[in-house]
């Protein structure tokens, strides 16, 4: 991936979750690649519903970039999610199958399906971005990203700034790009 402004991207804030600091998630994530070929990043919310939101995105921009980009924002992360384990997935919430041998994702309704996962150093001015997907679709992701909002999917304004939105800058500390089917559904066990 260049240094120059991507057109198009996934922003998350991670940080430590279902009981895992966030080094120990990325441990066990790099295991999961190994063993099962693909990590399933889990994650919850209303933002960035697999089917409604991720995978539209995805198949829209992939055709202009050289792959879809996951940008994770390290935070000191505060969430207390159930401790469900998932054991199924869906690319369209009708057909469900096991996750692949290797594969654990804890506390989460959704996972980003990600074929790396590596570090990243990364400054990313997100008043060059709006919303590019859904009922936000537009909205300055600044805007976009108050509140408990944590996640979204951008892509470059028209323009080389949103009007008023602002200069929020965010320090990208790992870079994981997405493979098809670029989210799913979960669930499980509990």
């Amino acid at each position: 991936m260049s240094r120059q402004r991507p057109e198009a991207f996934i922003f998350m804030k991670v940080g430590n979750h279902a009981g895992e600091t966030f080094e120990q998630i990325l441990e066990r994530k790099r295991r999961e690649l190994v063993e099962a070929g693909r990590i399933f990043w889990g994650y919850g919310g209303f933002t960035c519903h697999p089917i409604h939101h991720v995978q539209p995105f995805c198949r829209i921009h992939l055709s202009k970039v050289n792959g879809i980009y996951l940008f994770m924002e390290s935070i000191d992360s505060r969430a207390k999610p159930e401790l469900a384990q998932a054991t199924e997935f869906s690319q369209d919430g009708i057909g469900w199958q096991p996750l692949p041998e290797g594969v654990t994702v804890k506390g989460s309704r959704y996972a980003l399906v990600l074929d790396e996962i590596r570090p990243g150093d990364l400054d990313l001015r997100l008043n060059e971005y709006i919303v590019g997907v859904g009922k936000s679709r537009g909205k300055p992701a600044p805007a976009y990203l108050r509140g408990h909002v944590d996640k979204g999917c951008f892509e470059k304004s028209p323009g080389a700034q949103v009007p008023n939105a602002g200069v929020t800058r965010k320090h990208i500390s790992y870079i994981a790009r997405l493979k098809e089917p670029f989210a799913v559904l979960l669930r499980g066990d509990g």
